[in-house]
């Protein structure tokens, strides 16, 4: 669950990276058996994240770079009231082996994954909070060059999209409403 959203099938790679970009996220809490009522009967296990939802203190961020990939959030205050936050990342494997193989990338099927992250948090008064955040990621193998210019129109691609907007609604010290549109 990402926000309280459903992600099916959440890596990259065919397993082998995660979908979730670990800039953007604030809490994760993994329950391993004996499931609480909230998450409706599930068999093997949960993996709860919550996404960050900015800070209010000025704009501020952090970006990464390795071989294969980079990375970047930004988080900050829209007013005094309302913060956001967003991330993304990239993974540029199809420019790399461009770069150093340039006579095979006619011959080489190509990789790459993206995902962007974003929350925007408003305070609508003293009691009420409005949450809206997304998550997009996509990865894409496409068919070698050549083959591509002969006309052959093989590719894949698959991801994920979700979006939330929750409304929070405190009516006491102890007791608090979370109303969502997934």
């Amino acid at each position: 669950l990402l926000d309280g959203v459903i992600v099916y099938n959440p890596s990259h790679l065919g397993g082998f990276l995660s979908t979730f970009n670990s800039d953007a996220l604030k809490d994760i809490k993994l329950i391993k058996g004996g499931f609480p009522a909230e998450y409706g009967g599930r068999l093997s296990s949960v993996l709860d994240l919550t996404m960050r939802e900015g800070t209010k203190e000025k704009i501020s961020g952090t970006a990464g770079i390795s071989l294969i990939a980079s990375r970047a959030m930004v988080e900050g205050p829209i007013n005094k009231e309302s913060t956001f936050m967003i991330s993304g990342r990239r993974m540029y494997l199809d420019v790399l082996l461009a770069m150093l193989s340039p006579a095979s990338r006619d011959e080489t099927p190509t990789y790459y994954f993206y995902d962007l992250n974003a929350k925007v948090n408003y305070k609508l008064g003293e009691n009420d909070r409005l949450f809206v955040s997304g998550y997009f990621g996509k990865d894409v193998l496409a068919e070698p060059k050549r083959e591509r210019d002969q006309g052959s129109t093989f590719g894949i691609d698959w991801g994920n999209s979700t979006a939330n907007i929750r409304w929070m609604h405190i009516h006491s010290d102890e007791v608090f409403t979370n109303f969502s549109a997934i």
